[in-house]
């Protein structure tokens, strides 16, 4: 889905879709494709082993609560370890959007 409308915070993301659900904003989104390089050995994978959906909270949008679905994307190493891809808006364990 093509969108003209630009979250702060969100400029690298692909929203995917948006969705009103009982008096909610849920916006689906996920980051590009990009080699990321490895924890461990530091050697650079594009090799995808899983996709994971992170729903992060975030400020009011047009006056209605909302919520991300962010696709977050799992790695594979050749070395075996498996990790997440870096993206620009939540860190490690957080669930909300920092203001």
């Amino acid at each position: 889905m093509n969108s003209n409308i630009i979250l702060p915070g969100f400029e690298d993301a692909l929203v995917t879709k948006m969705e009103e659900v009982e008096e909610r904003l849920c916006v689906y989104v996920e980051m590009p494709v990009t080699a990321h390089k490895c924890p461990v050995c530091a050697t650079f994978t594009y090799k995808i082993h899983d996709y994971r959906i992170q729903k992060i909270k975030h400020l009011k949008l047009f006056e209605r609560h909302t919520l991300i679905f962010y696709k977050r994307r799992r790695y594979a190493c050749p070395c075996g370890k498996k990790f997440a891809e870096k993206n620009p808006f939540v860190k490690r364990y957080q669930r909300t959007i920092p203001t």
